[in-house]
């Protein structure tokens, strides 16, 4: 995830209301609006007391009052857990941050949240290759290069290559690699679309698999399964929609 910003508030104090000061360059609401990615601060109860311009058009603010706000009531159902432990995360972490990439239906955004001790918390985030939430999604979305992944109050990011398989968990995807397993913030559907459709298949409706690390095809009872390089032998199911594809790409 690419590094956010610092946020220009850290060292100012909250503002009283959301009205921009028309004052010096060195007013909060001055730097607020001119800081390049989207602000939003939040109290200790997670309601928006400020936000800037770039929040307002990435969460489609135009026409509301956010002032006093849940921020979650700003996301889609969908997106809401990942949302509130992200804010959980940087509140237990020990520096008093953390970053995820938050993917809902209309887009992706990179997310950092810093703690700002009893004043509440500092929100920064921008669209996943600057594409807007709520804008159409371009036909062709490249490819992943790195994976992120979840590792205590961190978002740490993993070689393509090394993932072994992806398995859906809920909202998010279990990453499978010769290091152990891991939690992605990602959801399998997002994912089959980020990734070289050419290595990965979708073998099975909870299951992504790298064709690479497929170390045996075998039929059990009229069923197929995939026994993978790592997990101690994983072994994963094949749909029965997806024997001949598999048994094609895999000659067997």
């Amino acid at each position: 995830m690419r590094a956010a910003p610092a946020c220009p508030t850290l060292a100012g104090a909250m503002p009283p209301t959301r009205t921009p000061a028309p004052s010096s360059s060195g007013s909060f609401e001055y730097r607020l609006q001119r800081t390049p990615v989207g602000v939003v601060m939040l109290d200790l109860a997670r309601r928006i007391t400020a936000v800037n311009a770039v929040a307002g058009r990435l969460l489609r603010l135009k026409g509301t009052d956010p002032i006093g706000a849940d921020i979650l009531a700003f996301h889609p159902p969908a997106s809401r857990a990942k949302v509130r432990w992200l804010i959980d995360a940087a509140e237990n972490a020990t520096d008093g941050t953390a970053g995820m990439v938050v993917t809902t239906p209309m887009g992706s955004l990179v997310a950092k949240v810093t703690t700002l001790g009893d004043q509440g918390f500092c929100m920064m985030f921008h669209a996943l290759g600057e594409l807007p939430m709520g804008d159409a999604e371009p036909a062709e979305r490249p490819h992943l290069l790195k994976l992120p992944v979840l590792r205590g109050g961190a978002t740490e990011l993993v070689e393509i290559a090394d993932i072994v398989c992806l398995t859906a968990q809920g909202h998010y995807a279990e990453a499978l690699t010769r290091a152990g397993t891991h939690l992605c913030p990602l959801a399998l559907a997002e994912l089959e679309k980020r990734v070289d459709p050419l290595t990965f298949v979708r073998v099975h409706r909870r299951h992504l698999v790298n064709l690479r690390h497929v170390r045996a095809a075998e039929r059990v009872d009229g069923r197929w399964t995939l026994a993978l390089s790592a997990g101690q032998g994983a072994r994963i199911p094949v749909g029965r929609d997806k024997v001949e594809l598999v048994r094609r790409l895999l000659a067997v």
